[in-house]
């Protein structure tokens, strides 16, 4: 597809066909009006002098919308806090919370992953003087790497399949509403999403025999990516079998500028089988490897966590002697949810995504004479080396959605894929669309004029509408993390602003710490980043009636030193222990469960021991003995802060979805920061 326009508006010259049968010629170019050039229409019909930008410039432009994700998009799943950011922030203050899936009894979450954020962690407290400072710059790094991975995959795009593909990809990425989210995540299938695009960076140029750099930096990513999160290695099959059946590229020019051609072995197969399994096992043992070395020492026990991932997932009856346990106890979804996800984050373009198979098997028979060639077999090939790259969305979304469980961050994998395969297919429609004005009777001016505006209609819908979603997640949504930012203003001296490096230590450290509960809203807790350090968080009765995370043992002592100004009076301050294995290897006795079993320790009954309290508050629901309506008792709380917060369940579903400017149909309430009254 490279180099070539799909446009039939060009003059072909006469071909045998494999019968010697002259094939008859497509009628020439008619003089272009005024209104277009010749030389205009042939750089548009052959792509010449198509721009597109350097990789330099493209990662630029991605981090502009990835840091801005990284400062202001919500945290949407609360996995990534408790099951990620919390671990976290355990490695770098001494305490946080623990799920059941880092318990050594179960050990289906890897430290070694934990770790990758908790070095970078380290050096952003080196240069913060809070905790909520550190939260934005891990946010702010994942934002630069996703930006290389992004400018990296469109670069490749632009490079092995056309400027305008590539140009199409960068726009889906850019404004897609799901990569807005994704992107920053701190999630398995986020980092897994980083890895795909990278593995793509090579997956999409041809197979070679003449060098090995394709496949091994390929299966490198995705053996990466695998690791992560193993269902992320199932969109690697269309590339294994690619790697297996098509030669592809029989020539390359060496250093020295010397022209090289591969020899055709009838062995081929076999050397690229080989290959693909070398590159396979050393990136799984050398990656593996150390991933299984990190967790089997701190869980005292050989882990080799993925296959607890996948043996949790797929054979949790099998493995559990048929104990209610598994991934859909969690809840199950619609086999459609996916679909209505997709259309969410990337609306017209999920569409022609999953329809770019089926354009560009019409391409292939409307269009057939555009591949130059003898035989049947010439006209189809090339479309058959892109079915290789359309394949991965298919395979992905097919599994998925025969799982009952579903989740959002599962798609993120996919959202790459979507935003290549919907480039693909735009491409396609507007030399369709093209053809079809042709059939209807539209001169040459009319359909290059389709051939350059039809994409940009189609870009230009879809871009509205991802800003319509974003806006509408970011003014409606944001209200935890407003609300919890608004506590550290509360707190005139919390102990995070004890400098004991340069020894300003606080007149005094004996004031006890403050306990902040939620109830009904513990789902949608930032993290303990989001807390001063003399604040913890306790969870109070709720409806929910599942298990709750429990506590990491904290890594925390007291230490005393003399003050300077007076060696008799002594300051007490809290300080690190470093003993942090203990606590990644506790387990909290049988309350922990994977059952979904709700825990009774994890629960503070006597909500007059709270000092502070994050409830919501919304008109049209009904207050009950569990869920009381805490904001509106003015005799126990004083409301600090309160935010507006969108009511989805009494919202209209497209009113709530996408933000339109005096938007009819939207129920409101409140997200309130509640202190007791003394």
């Amino acid at each position: 597809m490279s180099g070539s326009s799909s446009s039939d508006v060009r003059q072909r010259s006469n071909k045998k066909t494999s019968k010697g049968q002259s094939k008859k010629p497509d009628a020439p170019l008619p003089s272009l009006p005024p209104q277009v050039s010749a030389k205009a229409a042939h750089d548009l019909i052959t792509e010449s002098n198509t721009f597109s930008f350097s990789l330099k410039t493209a990662f630029r432009l991605f981090l502009i919308i990835r840091c801005a994700s990284g400062l202001y998009s919500v945290i949407q799943d609360c996995d990534e806090v408790y099951n990620y950011w919390e671990p976290v922030h355990y490695l770098l203050e001494g305490y946080g919370f623990q799920t059941w899936e880092y318990s050594p009894r179960y050990s289906i979450r890897s430290w070694a992953y934990i770790f990758i954020y908790a070095f970078f962690g380290f050096f952003a407290q080196l240069i913060s003087s809070t905790k909520l400072q550190i939260f934005y710059l891990l946010r702010l790094l994942m934002a630069a790497f996703c930006s290389f991975a992004e400018a990296k995959f469109y670069r490749t795009v632009v490079e092995e399949i056309n400027p305008h593909v590539g140009r199409y990809v960068m726009v889906a990425l850019f404004f897609s509403a799901g990569m807005f989210h994704a992107s920053t995540a701190m999630l398995p299938s986020t980092f897994s999403m980083y890895t795909t695009m990278m593995a793509f960076s090579f997956i999409l140029k041809p197979p070679t025999q003449m060098e090995r750099k394709r496949t091994y930096l390929s299966v490198f990513w995705l053996v990466m990516g695998g690791l992560a999160w193993p269902f992320s290695g199932a969109i690697g099959i269309p590339f294994a079998i690619e790697e297996l059946v098509v030669f592809g590229r029989d020539t390359q020019t060496s250093k020295d500028g010397q022209l090289q051609v591969a020899v055709r072995s009838e062995h081929w197969r076999w050397a690229r089988l080989l290959r693909l399994v070398e590159a396979v096992v050393i990136s799984t043992v050398g990656l593996g490897g150390l991933m299984c070395f990190v967790d089997s020492t701190i869980y005292q026990q050989w882990t080799f966590v993925p296959w607890h991932i996948v043996s949790y997932n797929v054979f949790p009856r099998l493995l559990s002697g048929g104990a209610d346990t598994g991934p859909a106890i969690f809840g199950t979804e619609p086999w459609y949810f996916y679909i209505l996800n997709g259309l969410l984050n990337f609306n017209v373009l999920f569409i022609l995504a999953l329809a770019s198979g089926l354009i560009m098997l019409l391409t292939a028979y409307v269009d057939r004479k555009r591949v130059p060639g003898t035989t049947w077999v010439d006209a189809v090939w090339p479309y058959l080396l892109m079915s290789f790259k359309l394949a991965p969305l298919y395979l992905w979304l097919l599994i998925f959605t025969l799982q009952p469980h579903k989740e959002e961050r599962f798609l993120y994998v996919a959202y790459p894929l979507i935003a290549l395969n919907a480039a693909i297919a735009i491409y396609l429609v507007r030399s369709l669309v093209s053809r079809g004005a042709g059939y209807l009777g539209a001169d040459v001016n009319v359909r290059v004029y389709i051939l350059r505006y039809t994409s940009l209609a189609i870009l230009v819908v879809y871009g509205l509408i991802s800003m319509s979603r974003i806006l509408a997640l970011l003014t409606r949504y944001h209200g935890p993390l407003t609300v919890y930012n608004a506590l550290w203003k509360e707190r005139q001296e919390p102990l995070v602003h004890s400098n004991y490096i340069q020894e300003a230590y606080a007149d005094t450290m004996t004031t006890p710490e403050l306990q902040l509960c939620v109830g009904k809203e513990w789902f949608r807790y930032p993290s303990s980043f989001f807390l001063p350090n003399d604040v913890r968080l306790r969870f109070i009765p709720s409806h929910f009636e599942g298990l709750l995370p429990n506590a990491f043992p904290e890594d925390l002592t007291t230490a005393t030193i003399s003050d300077h100004r007076d060696e008799n009076n002594k300051v007490h301050y809290r300080t690190r222990h470093y003993d942090i294995l203990k606590g990644m290897r506790y387990h909290h006795g049988e309350g922990t469960n994977n059952r979904n079993q709700p825990d009774p320790s994890t629960i503070l009954t006597d909500v007059g021991q709270c000092d502070y309290m994050v409830d919501s508050y919304f008109p049209l629901h009904t207050p009950t003995t569990k869920e009381p309506s805490y904001v509106l008792d003015t005799t126990t709380w004083e409301r600090l802060y309160c935010e507006p917060y969108l009511d989805a369940a009494h919202s209209k579903s497209l009113a709530r979805a996408f933000w339109v400017p005096g938007s009819q149909g939207l129920a409101w309430g409140e997200y309130c920061l509640l202190k007791r009254k003394v």
